[in-house]
């Protein structure tokens, strides 16, 4: 079939306001206390309150902020009324109280999980009084509710235990990595909260710790709540000047590289014929691939028409600009991959290749051991330089040198600081894609168990990063040897890192699977074997000019070749619309659809393997409709942040093609794609302090639903009490939200009928949940944010054309 562009549309939706229906009231928490608890409760707060008056600073150099850090124990089975512990005051001590970490812990009894929950919580002098007041109505029966409730029962109901915090409240590594030794002199990820005046408070903080001995790195990550810097210490150190460390959030330890790459024998025959089938269509105007990595030997014959001198760039410029990873070079690996794909294939073939985009690299790793393990200013700097240097470039960025341990997957400073790239604040939303990360596979029975346990290492955790898996389809190797594949055609590559053990408010990643290579096995011990590995180009080309490569390095690599020639054909696209093709594009192969469970296929492998011909063009039987818009999720209304809207489409579809299909099957496939502004922090647990900026979701109309009754469905109306409130079921689709609204990224599918089919062309995208609705010293109440909302309809009779109507239809609209 002849392929044919995308369709996007103007028009055919409205805006409409929205109010979230709730299907089911939430239970208040069950009263557990009598009076003698408030006196417990008491007792401890107005003993905390005693520190303010006796605390003496006995070095007068030293700046004390009169704060103090309060831990607060849940009951077993109960929570804790987390927003209430946040609370903003008025005047000179503006925040009252302030939320830092909230932390969940499991028991099972009776083979019933049960949990109970602690808060880190900072509090001024005002905040304990208004506290002690609060403890004292909550005693008083006087102030009792009709219903008989305490005042302040939601907030004080489920305590447990109340204990000033000590230095290891705020670690937030365990139990992966246990608390350092009192002594141990280390670097330690320090996590300040932004409160008013903030910068004038951190000076005072850092001259106090280099007073006290500790070193300060240079280097900081600002995020909207938060800054983070590197400090080297001693926990005795920290402990003893807990009092001084004024905004302090929570304690990391920095995250070590993980290394890969290994060497290839030299294939020189293939290279003079692969040249003379390469067509340079690589040109000034081109869209640019940003690489990460270690640097790039640019001199290497099939490189250096396609990365020149002025677009290699370094993080410290005593590095240097060239590959420096030992045993062949990682960078240039990459970057061999990233304009040829796998030089296995282009050497086997005969046809003409034609590149249209070029490579820019940007060195931030050079194989030197660095005191300062920080990754966000590089991110930073490679972002600012590239767009400095040459601000015209469409670009596409890919890091490849990641960082092992993402805990669960919480966010990072280097994933937050990629999220906010992609946001765009400064230079416009951009287009990240970062390798999951590599599972070491050494014995044969350890595939796949190893790969379930094994998390995405940072900052591939990043909701708006396009993060990288590993499939394979190598499998071929002669058996002569005694090995054979250890992966089979089209499963998870024994290389690739997953999300499974994610907290399950997270992402699910990876987002796509690229091939990344197999391991041969004797069925006791695997091995690596060139025939199941990908071929790039070698730094040491002199010696070797080509090297096998693989792993979630070169499936990065193949996703970003692939997002620039999507960005080539589509230069007036979004980077949303880029990133979501390529995932609207993805299917799974037979052998991932094994995996059990839709919740562990997507914390796996994605949504699969992308289709390039898919991501590229529409065809007859298969149509693919874009609609780009903006839309303002919340509003500012009676002093809080409430929903605002959303957005009802009248899809242009082509109804009497689908009726004519009768009862043949059509598949029809949506894919939200948009970005989070993010908002890192340990205290997911607390509404109003989600990551994510927003989140937003998309439901379609039903057979036989009205558009009336869908919009009802969608959004509650003014009207609706208990006796006429509507069954409220949706779309039975494939995935299902619950399980595929992690992140920024959704899709979803059905198969249905073609008459079916041609009665659904109403599609709403709404708002849920996120800390610009509820984090009001933010004020981003009014933000508007874009998305792209991709929507397909594919049949496998090849005689029916979907695409011929929708294109006609849409052009009517337009005047056209």
């Amino acid at each position: 079939m002849k392929n044919k562009p995308h369709i996007s549309f103007e028009g055919n939706y409205e805006k409409n306001t929205y109010k979230t229906p709730k299907s089911n009231p939430i239970s208040p928490p069950p009263l557990r206390r009598d009076r003698s608890y408030g006196n417990y409760l008491l007792g401890k707060i107005e003993k905390i309150k005693d520190l303010f008056d006796i605390h003496q600073i006995e070095n007068n150099d030293l700046v004390f902020d009169n704060s103090i850090y309060i831990e607060f124990v849940s009951e077993w089975g109960t929570k804790l009324d987390f927003d209430k512990f946040d609370k903003d005051g008025v005047g000179k001590n503006k925040i009252l109280f302030q939320l830092l970490k909230t932390e969940e812990e499991e028991r099972e009894i009776e083979n019933k999980k049960e949990f109970r929950y602690s808060l880190l919580v900072v509090v001024n002098e005002n905040g304990v009084s208004e506290f002690i007041k609060k403890i004292k109505q909550f005693l008083d029966p006087s102030k009792d509710s009709a219903k008989g409730n305490f005042k302040n029962q939601a907030l004080l109901n489920n305590i447990s235990r109340v204990e000033i915090a000590t230095l290891k409240s705020f670690w937030v590594d365990e139990p992966e990595i246990p608390f350092p030794n009192e002594n141990e002199n280390i670097w330690w990820e320090v996590w300040f909260r932004k409160s008013e005046n903030y910068q004038d408070k951190l000076v005072h903080v850092y001259n106090n710790l280099e007073i006290i001995g500790c070193q300060i790195g240079q280097s900081q990550i600002e995020l909207a709540e938060y800054i983070v810097k590197l400090i080297k210490g001693t926990s005795k150190q920290l402990s003893d000047s807990l009092m001084l460390l004024d905004n302090l959030a929570e304690l990391r330890k920095p995250q070590e590289i993980a290394n890969f790459i290994e060497s290839f024998e030299d294939r020189r025959e293939w290279l003079n014929d692969l040249k003379d089938r390469t067509e340079n269509k690589f040109d000034e105007n081109s869209v640019l691939i940003c690489i990460l990595d270690t640097g790039i030997n640019n001199r290497h014959p099939l490189l250096k028409d396609f990365i020149f001198d002025e677009n290699l760039y370094s993080y410290n410029e005593l590095w240097g600009f060239q590959d420096s990873y030992p045993n062949g070079g990682h960078g240039t690996g990459v970057a061999g991959l990233a304009i040829y794909g796998d030089l296995t294939d282009a050497l086997s073939s005969s046809e003409n290749l034609k590149i249209y985009h070029g490579i820019e690299s940007f060195k931030i790793f050079n194989n030197i051991q660095e005191d300062e393990k920080f990754d966000g200013p590089k991110f930073e700097d490679a972002i600012s330089t590239s767009f400095i240097n040459k601000p015209n470039n469409l670009r596409i960025f890919c890091l490849t040198i990641l960082r092992n341990n993402v805990f669960k997957g919480r966010p990072s400073s280097s994933s937050s600081t990629i999220d906010k790239i992609c946001y765009g604040k400064e230079l416009g939303q951009q287009l990240f894609i970062v390798s999951g990360g590599n599972v070491e596979i050494n014995k044969h029975e350890d595939y796949p168990k190893l790969n379930e346990l094994q998390c995405i290492s940072d900052p591939g955790q990043a909701y708006n990063a396009l993060t990288i898996g590993t499939y394979t389809r190598k499998d071929k190797i002669n058996i002569s040897t005694g090995h054979w594949a250890l992966a089979e055609n089209g499963a998870m590559s024994p290389s690739n890192s997953t999300s499974i053990l994610f907290d399950n408010s997270w992402p699910n990643k990876p987002d796509l699977v690229f091939e990344g290579g197999n391991r041969s096995t004797d069925g006791i011990l695997t091995s690596d074997h060139s025939e199941l590995r990908l071929l790039t180009t070698d730094s040491e080309f002199l010696n070797d000019i080509f090297i096998s490569f693989g792993d979630s390095s070169g499936a990065a690599a193949l996703a970003s070749k692939m997002a620039a020639e999507l960005r080539s054909l589509y230069p007036n696209y979004w980077v949303e619309t880029i990133r979501g093709l390529m995932v609207h594009s993805a299917d799974w192969t037979e052998a991932m659809k094994k995996i059990s469970g839709k919740r562990n296929l997507l914390r796996s492998v994605g949504y699969g393997v992308p289709n390039i011909q898919k991501a590229m063009f529409s065809v007859e039987n298969s149509l693919t409709l874009i609609a780009e818009r903006e839309i303002q999720p919340y509003k500012y209304e009676d002093s809080r942040g409430k929903y605002n809207e959303y957005h009802l489409f009248n899809l242009p579809w082509p109804k009497e093609a689908l009726e004519n299909l009768e009862e043949k099957t059509v598949k029809l496939s949506v894919t939200l794609s948009y970005y989070i502004e993010p908002n890192p922090g340990s205290r997911r647990l607390a509404t109003h302090y989600s990551y994510h900026s927003h989140q937003l979701d998309f439901e379609l109309i039903k057979r036989y639903e009205s558009v009336n009754e869908f919009q009802t469905r969608i959004s509650k109306p003014d009207d609706e009490t208990k006796e006429n409130k509507p069954t409220r079921s949706g779309v039975s689709w494939e995935i299902g939200s619950t399980i595929s609204s992690k992140g920024s990224i959704r899709k979803d599918f059905i198969i249905s009928t073609g008459r079916e089919m041609s009665e659904r062309s109403f599609l709403a995208v709404f708002p849920k949940n996120g800390w610009y609705k509820n984090l009001k010293r933010q004020n981003k109440f009014n933000e508007k944010v874009r998305y792209s909302l991709i929507v397909s309809l594919e049949t496998e009779e090849l005689n029916t054309d979907l695409y011929t109507p929708v294109y006609n239809l849409v052009n009517i609209e337009l005047g056209v």
